[in-house]
């Protein structure tokens, strides 16, 4: 009886340990989308995709603004973020404006055209 117990035990234990793993894999894949709320007083920040809206806690993530370190208060509404998370717990995110590109955009095209 101890035997079969013990066996039981050992194979439950086998089973699980993959399970962690693929959880934590999932956890890793950042949760794109539009900013839609930022609250730096509570320190969340909320984003929408076209499948959900998720709000994440940001204390103690790495944060990126327009490819530099940044602060949470910087985020503003519709720039886009990539959030990685554990949970609802954010470890990483990282906001983009899109007004850089575009800046980059309009300044090659203005240096291409010939003066007259």
């Amino acid at each position: 009886m101890k035997t079969l117990l013990s066996c039981t035990l050992a194979l439950a234990c086998l089973l699980a340990v993959p399970s962690m793993t693929l959880a934590k894999g999932k956890a890793d894949k950042p949760f794109n989308g539009k900013v839609t709320a930022v609250d730096a007083a509570a320190n969340t920040i909320t984003v929408k995709n076209k499948k959900e809206e998720k709000t994440f806690k940001a204390e103690g993530s790495e944060i990126k603004v327009n490819g530099t370190s940044g602060k949470l208060s910087e985020i503003t509404t519709k720039m886009r973020a990539a959030v990685t998370a554990q949970g609802d717990k954010a470890t990483a995110i990282e906001a983009t404006s899109g007004k850089k590109a575009a800046a980059k955009k309009n300044k090659g095209e203005a240096e291409s055209v010939p003066a007259s």
